[in-house]
C-alpha cells in the first residue's frame, strides 16, 4: 500500500535548503555585504545540528574565509549552481514529501506572490532544477498558485491556510478546486481556511506568520494586545478558529498558546508586520527570529519551556524584515 506523507518540521531533516541573496534591487552595497553576513551566520548555526544545501547562482562566488569556516563545521555545506531570483525558497522551493520511505517532490506555481515583485521565472523553475540534481522524483505539479508558506502541516492529516493567499489577486479563481487538490495530492483529512493573515503582509496573509503546528495537536499563534492595531481583531479571530477546529480533531489534547507580535517595525514609513511564529526546526533545535525588543525575551522563554531537550536560537532578523520576510520564509526543510 502507497502511503504519502508530509511529515511535521520538527521531524528528522536531511538538510535545510536555502537560496543565497543577490538580488540587484534588495541587496546592494552595504545591505549586500549585511544580508550576506548574515547569511553566514544563518548557515554556520545551522550547520552546528545539520546540512545545508545553498543554492547559488553559477556565476556568484562565495567568500572563502566563510567557505572556510564551513569546513570545520559538524556538518557539510553543499552547493547548488542554480539560476533563481530571490531567496525566498520556502514559497518557490519544492514541497519535499515521503512516499513510504522514498522522497519526492510536488511542485505547485509561483508567481511572487500574485505579480507583485517579477521577475519570478527563474524561482518558479527551481523545483525541477532540485530534482534533477538530486535525482528526486516529482510527484505531482500543481497547477495552482500556491507557496510553501502558505501552508502549515502537523503530520498527522491536518492543515492551515488563509484564504487570502488562495484566492487573491492574480493568484486562483476557484478556492474549492485549489483546496481540494491540495487536500488529494498531500493526503489530508482537513485543511482549515482562516479568513485573513496579518494586515499588511506581501505575501497576502500567508500561514507561517500567523500560527504554527509545535505539536500535532498544539498550535502557537501570533497575539497583538494592543486594539487598535490592525492585527488585534484578525489574530484574535484566527486564534477563537484554530482553537475550535482544533478540539474536533483532538478532543482531549488540544492545546493553543500564544506568542506576542513584535511592538511596530517601519521601513521607509510602512510598518512592517513582523512576527515571532516565522521561527525553524532543525534537528535537535529550533532557531527564532528576534527584533531587539522587549518581546524577544518572552519568545526565548515560551520555546526554552516548550522544548527543554532542544537547544533555542535566537538570530537578529531586523534587517532581513524589511523585505517582508523571516527565517521561515527563506527556508525549507528536507526530511530524512
Amino acid at each position: 500500500m502507497t502511503m504519502l506523507r508530509y511529515p511535521a518540521e520538527w521531524e528528522n531533516q536531511a538538510a535545510t535548503w536555502l537560496a543565497y541573496p543577490h538580488h540587484p534591487l534588495n541587496w546592494s552595497g552595504e545591505r549586500k555585504l549585511k544580508i550576506q553576513s548574515f547569511y553566514h551566520q544563518l548557515i554556520l548555526q545551522i550547520l552546528e545540528f545539520q546540512p545545508v544545501k545553498l543554492i547559488v547562482p553559477p556565476s556568484l562566488s562565495l567568500d572563502n574565509q566563510f567557505l572556510e569556516l564551513t569546513q570545520k563545521s559538524k556538518h557539510p555545506l553543499f552547493i547548488y549552481p542554480i539560476e533563481n531570483n530571490d531567496i525566498w525558497i520556502r514559497d518557490y522551493g519544492p514541497f519535499f514529501v515521503k512516499i513510504n520511505d522514498e522522497t519526492q517532490i510536488i511542485k505547485t506555481e509561483f508567481n511572487a506572490w500574485g505579480e507583485k515583485f517579477p521577475p519570478w521565472d527563474l524561482d518558479n523553475l527551481v523545483p525541477y532544477k532540485i530534482s534533477k540534481l538530486e535525482s528526486l522524483k516529482i510527484h505531482a505539479e500543481l497547477p495552482s498558485i500556491f507557496e510553501g508558506g502558505a501552508i502549515e502541516f502537523n503530520g498527522d492529516g491536518l492543515a492551515m491556510t488563509t484564504l487570502e493567499c488562495i484566492t487573491g489577486k492574480h493568484r486562483n479563481l476557484n478556492s474549492k478546486e485549489v483546496l481540494d487538490s491540495l487536500k488529494s495530492h498531500f493526503n489530508l483529512k482537513d485543511i482549515l481556511v482562516l479568513p485573513n493573515g496579518l494586515y499588511g503582509d506581501h505575501t497576502d496573509g500567508h500561514i507561517d506568520n500567523v500560527a504554527r503546528f509545535v505539536a500535532k495537536s498544539r498550535v502557537v499563534v501570533a497575539s497583538e494586545g494592543n486594539p487598535k492595531s490592525p492585527q488585534y481583531e484578525r489574530l484574535k479571530k484566527a486564534k477563537t478558529i484554530i482553537n475550535d477546529w482544533l478540539k474536533t480533531h483532538y478532543p482531549d489534547d488540544a492545546k493553543i498558546d500564544s506568542l506576542p507580535m513584535p511592538p511596530s517595525i517601519k521601513t521607509h514609513d510602512e510598518e512592517i508586520p513582523a512576527s515571532y511564529v516565522n521561527f525553524i526546526y532543525v534537528n535537535n533545535a529550533l532557531i527564532f527570529p528576534f527584533y531587539h525588543k522587549a518581546t524577544d525575551k518572552i519568545v526565548l522563554n515560551y520555546f526554552e519551556t516548550l522544548y527543554p531537550h532542544k537547544k533555542i536560537i535566537g538570530i537578529d532578523c531586523s534587517m532581513v524584515i524589511e523585505e517582508g520576510g523571516s527565517l521561515h520564509c527563506m527556508s525549507k526543510q528536507e526530511p530524512i
